[in-house]
C-alpha cells in the first residue's frame, strides 16, 4: 500500500468541513431559505451558495461568518455545537504522553 492511501484511510475524519455544511444546509432548508435567497441576504454570488446548497461543497469561514451575521437560527446551532464540543473536550480523560530522554 502506498505511503499516500495509507495517509488517506489514516485520516479520514467523519466530522469536518463537509458534514458541517450539510447540517448547516439542512437547517437553513427547514426555515424554507432557497439559495436564491441566502445568497441575496448574506450578498455572495448565487453560484457559490448553490455549492455547497447543492453540490455538497464545504463552505468557507467567511460564508459561515455571514450566515451567522444573518440568521440567528445559525448562530444558536453554533452555539450550542461549540458548547457541546467544550463539554466533550472538558471530560476527555487526560492522556499526556511523557517522553524519557534518551541520553
Amino acid at each position: 500500500m502506498s505511503r499516500n492511501n495509507l495517509w488517506q484511510i489514516c485520516h479520514k475524519n467523519k466530522i469536518g468541513n463537509k458534514l458541517l455544511t450539510d447540517t448547516i444546509v439542512q437547517a437553513i432548508r427547514m426555515h424554507a431559505l432557497t439559495s436564491k435567497q441566502v445568497s441575496s441576504d448574506i450578498v455572495v454570488s448565487t453560484e457559490r451558495v448553490r455549492n455547497w446548497f447543492y453540490r455538497s461543497t464545504g463552505m468557507t469561514a467567511l460564508d459561515l461568518l455571514l450566515l451567522m451575521g444573518e440568521y440567528k437560527f445559525i448562530r444558536k446551532f453554533i452555539h450550542e455545537l461549540i458548547v457541546e464540543y467544550q463539554y466533550v473536550e472538558n471530560n476527555k480523560p487526560n492522556m499526556a504522553i511523557h517522553l524519557e530522554d534518551s541520553e
